[in-house]
Order: structure tokens, then sequence, then C-alpha cells
């Protein structure tokens, strides 16, 4: 199973080491609705503490991932303080996909 949570923290940890992965891994979710990706990042959560506005966070992450996305995802989305990341799914036609405890999606 891949740790998709996992793998979103630690490349934006990478471009922010003031940021703590344990810390983002709580922030990271799984938006409610699919067309907001199959995980979301809140940054109003980051905004104290690095004292800047979610959306100018959310878009200095986006502008340093989007050219450089892990492999595993296909897109990033930047949506008034939100960051939404889409999962790369090999196959093309419709799959079962559940979310475990940890979020992290594995086939049925």
């Amino acid at each position: 199973m891949i740790d998709f949570k996992s793998i979103i923290a630690k490349n934006i940890v990478s471009i922010f080491n003031e940021l703590n992965e344990n810390e983002l891994l709580e922030f990271i979710e799984v938006p409610k609705d699919k067309t907001m990706g199959d995980f979301a990042l809140p940054c109003f959560k980051l905004a104290k503490n690095l004292k800047k506005s979610p959306q100018v966070i959310a878009e200095e992450i986006y502008s340093k991932l989007v050219d450089n996305l892990d492999k595993n995802f296909t897109k990033i989305e930047n949506v008034g303080g939100y960051l939404n990341f889409f999962v790369k799914y090999l196959l093309t036609f419709p799959k079962q996909i559940c979310y475990n405890s940890k979020n992290t999606i594995f086939d049925i």
C-alpha cells in the first residue's frame, strides 16, 4: 500500500523545512467531495505558524510542487487556501477504492 499522506507531507517539508511532517500528516484530509481531489491540505491550519494568509501559503506550496509533482499524483490544485491532490490510478476503468484508518488508498 502507498501512504499518500506521507508522500504529500514529505514533499511539502522538503520545500518548507520550518514545517513539521507529523503535524502536516494530521492536517491532510480526504475531501468529502471527490471533485476536490483524493487528499486535501487546508492551509488555514498553517497560517498562524507561518504568519501568512492561507491563500499565500497554498500558492507558495503549489508553485513549488506543481512542476515537480510526485509520480503518484496526476495533478495538484490550489483552491481558496486548500491544496487538492489527485492520485494517479493505473487503470482507466472505474475501480473500487477503500480508505483505511491512515487514509491510505488500497483496492478492494
